[in-house]
């Protein structure tokens, strides 16, 4: 597998990991105001930012000790760029509708927390949905 595949395979991990601990959050400890919901939503962010970068050093020192050579990200071609916008177009039509549903679920008068967990669990899965994307187009070609 490439760089930008793996890539893809630690950013899924990344999302699948933090976007259990911010459900068995909400799910064990339900919100008591939409300040706490903010303050466990950017303390989940950091953590993902932070999980990302060490889980990516992790990778590349492994796969490196794996294949006896230094592995690093090979030059962007035109191919790597069809691949990316393709992955960008999936998520954003994700990340669009995970707009719209946060909007709906405020105006249906429901719990703004509720709607910040909707915003950010949609955005999640763009990410998701990004990340999956680009690995499959690269394996597909």
């Amino acid at each position: 597998m490439s760089f930008k595949e793996w890539e893809s395979v630690v950013n899924i991990i990344a999302a699948l990991v933090i976007g259990a601990w911010v459900i068995f959050e909400a799910l064990t400890n339900p919100p008591a105001s939409i300040a706490v919901v903010a303050s466990r939503l950017l303390w989940a962010i950091l953590f993902g930012v932070l999980f990302t970068i060490a889980a990516m050093i992790a990778m590349s020192i492994l796969v490196s000790i794996a294949r006896r050579e230094q592995f690093k990200d090979e030059k962007a071609d035109e191919r790597d760029r069809l691949v990316s916008l393709r992955a960008m177009r999936n998520g954003y039509v994700i990340a669009s509708i995970a707009g719209i549903a946060c909007l709906f679920t405020l105006a249906f008068g429901t719990n703004p927390a509720q709607a910040a967990y909707v915003l950010f669990g949609g955005l999640l899965l763009a990410g998701l949905v990004d990340a999956a994307s680009r690995l499959v187009y690269y394996r597909i070609g």
